[in-house]
């Protein structure tokens, strides 16, 4: 089976050798790269030229920004039987390819499969929301609390026929900075294609509490925030559920405040906040939508 990775990029070199030297590191070879470049300039391409001696890889250009409208561009060129998504920042640990491959041959009855996304120093969840111990099929409410993009695996056959929604992640042009990952699982849930999800497969990512400075992990905690509320809004989703969601960033921020760290309590704080501004916004469109029709 042949996979085929595409990878959307900006802004970033090392971070894309580092990925490009674990794919190296894969004991699988059988595999191709297609590397969707959104960089004003020629930065990668001594990059692509050197590794290309190594596993095939395809160097597109795009100068319209979008990591959905990226990944769709990608898709046009997939000539391989299975499809993910690397970030341009992520790794994947040796063997990692091997075992996706094996899933996939044994258990034809499976669509797609989701990986863990573990922290690159240590064995803790990278976005502190997502994945759990239990491997188990993906329904929605598993989906919504596992579902990663860069974590994500699948027969070719679903991107053939369904696409990322443009409006959606980062670089869109639009308020909702996140969720397109999720809405595409749902869409493919919709459509009625199996995934599982195997807390056991790794792929690494860095933490961005981490690595971001205050700043600007709270101008992503508000961006994905209100990404994450649009979503709620416009997907049809238990109650229960998204009751929960809804209100976990406020709780959050009164557990942080009692164990007085102030600074993560402004990460949630933040998050709610546009959480509840999208959510919103997404009530709202979801009106329209409906009146429309």
């Amino acid at each position: 089976m042949k996979f085929s990775l595409i990878i959307p990029t900006i802004n970033r070199v090392q971070e894309v050798e580092l990925l490009f030297q674990s794919l190296l590191a894969q004991d699988y070879e059988n595999f191709e790269v297609i590397v969707v470049d959104q960089n004003p300039d020629d930065r990668l391409v001594k990059l692509a030229d050197f590794y290309r001696q190594h596993f095939p890889i395809l160097h597109i250009k795009e100068s319209k920004p979008g990591q959905s409208r990226a990944r769709n561009i990608g898709f046009s060129y997939v000539q391989g039987d299975l499809v993910a998504f690397p970030d341009d920042d992520c790794l994947y640990p040796p063997g990692l390819l091997t075992q996706i491959a094996y899933f996939f041959k044994d258990t034809s009855n499976w669509d797609g499969l989701i990986c863990r996304v573990y922290d690159l120093d240590e064995d803790s969840n990278a976005f502190e929301p997502c994945g759990d111990d239990q491997s188990q099929e993906v329904d929605y409410p598993k989906g919504y609390k596992v579902c990663v993009s860069c974590a994500m695996f699948f027969r070719a056959d679903i991107c053939r026929k369904i696409s990322f929604d443009e409006t959606l992640g980062q670089g869109a042009g639009t308020p909702w900075g996140s969720g397109d990952e999720t809405d595409y699982l749902f869409r493919c849930l919709d459509t009625g294609y199996r995934f599982f999800y195997n807390s056991t497969l790794i792929v690494r990512h860095p933490n961005p509490l981490k690595h971001n400075t205050f700043q600007k992990q709270i101008q992503r905690e508000y961006g994905y925030g209100i990404g994450r509320g649009y979503f709620l809004a416009t997907h049809p989703l238990p109650q229960s559920l998204l009751r929960s969601e809804y209100l976990e960033p406020y709780k959050q921020t009164l557990l942080e405040l009692f164990n007085c760290n102030l600074r993560r309590a402004s990460y949630f704080l933040t998050k709610g906040i546009g959480t509840s501004v999208g959510y919103q916004a997404g009530l709202k469109k979801h009106r329209e939508l409906k009146e429309a029709i």
